[in-house]
This record gives C-alpha cells, sequence and structure tokens, in this order.
C-alpha cells in the first residue's frame, strides 16, 4: 500500500465515528476482528491478552484489552487470563495518564452478542474520561424505585444462591 493510501485508510479509521462510516465497515467485515488482530495496533501482550489501540475509537487514548483466545464472556477465561485482564487495565490507566494526561478511565465490558456491535468476542474498552459528554446515556423511564428493584432481586433469593454454587461448582473449582 503506499503512503497515500496507508495515510488515507488510517484517517478514515480515526474519523468513522464521527463521518458516520463505522457502521457500513463494522458489518462488512465477515470475520471475527479481534481474533484477527493487526500485530501493529497491539501495545503489548502478555498471557494471551493484548492490549490494543482501538481503530474507530471514540477519544484520544482509547483502546482495548482483548483476549487472543475467542472467548465469549468473562466466565470462560482461565484465571491466569483473568488476573492479566487486571493488570492491562491498570497499565491502560496508568498510560492514558501519562500519555494524554487524562485520570479518569471508564472501563467497558463488552460481553455477549447482544452487547456487541461488531463480533461475539469478550472485550474491555479502555476509555478515557475527561468530559460527561462522552457517556450520554439514553435514559427510560423507571417502573420500579430502588427499594421496589431490591426487593424484585431478593425475592428471587434461592436462584441467586443456586447461581452463586453453580458458579463455584463451574469455574472456582476449574482453578484448583
Amino acid at each position: 500500500m503506499t503512503d497515500k493510501a496507508t495515510s488515507d485508510k488510517q484517517i478514515m479509521y480515526r474519523d468513522a465515528r464521527t463521518t458516520g462510516k463505522y457502521d457500513d465497515i463494522w458489518q462488512s467485515t465477515g470475520k471475527c476482528v479481534f481474533c484477527d488482530l493487526r500485530d501493529k495496533y497491539v501495545i503489548y501482550e502478555e498471557n494471551g491478552v493484548v492490549l490494543t489501540i482501538v481503530l474507530f475509537a471514540y477519544i484520544d487514548g482509547h483502546c482495548m484489552i482483548i483476549p487472543r483466545r475467542h472467548v465469549r464472556s468473562v466466565k470462560e477465561l482461565t484465571p491466569v487470563e483473568w488476573e492479566t485482564m487486571r493488570k492491562m487495565m491498570y497499565i491502560a490507566k496508568k498510560m492514558i495518564r501519562e500519555i494524554y494526561g487524562i485520570k479518569g478511565m471508564q472501563i467497558v465490558q463488552k460481553d455477549g452478542a447482544e452487547a456487541q456491535s461488531t463480533v461475539d468476542h469478550l472485550h474491555f474498552h479502555c476509555i478515557p474520561f475527561d468530559e460527561p459528554d462522552l457517556n450520554v446515556w439514553n435514559y427510560r423511564q423507571l417502573k420500579n424505585t430502588p427499594i421496589e428493584n431490591t426487593e424484585l432481586y431478593r425475592s428471587k433469593i434461592t436462584d441467586i444462591e443456586k447461581l452463586a454454587k453453580r458458579f463455584s461448582r463451574k469455574y472456582q473449582d476449574e482453578s484448583r
């Protein structure tokens, strides 16, 4: 690829979110872009987990933490992978502060097909947070008060306890 073509592609990546081109791009890849990470964008890698730049970033300094192994949920991570993810979060926050002077960072976990716009591959966004404009939510009218929501969950305590036991049997026993 020529230097001009490379430069144009990088500018397209940089501007895709604000020009509206992002939706066309991610829907046409036809593959898991996280299983096919380009090493030229990887910042750091350890134990099969990478800290990488985001091609279609929300803000300068935005990076992601992605396991190389195709996993759909945190429950599929090994204890070593999970500890490495935590380590990468620490590194990302420190580097965002050092390079961009931004002290805050939002960590957005994309877990499960419904939460992901690209692929069903677990990843964490590390988004520098300097102003609340980046965090615009489409709030919904709530049906329940906080105490009513608490009561709804507490009414399912037997189910919650069963899930806690199932998790321990399924995931904690594996790590021993």
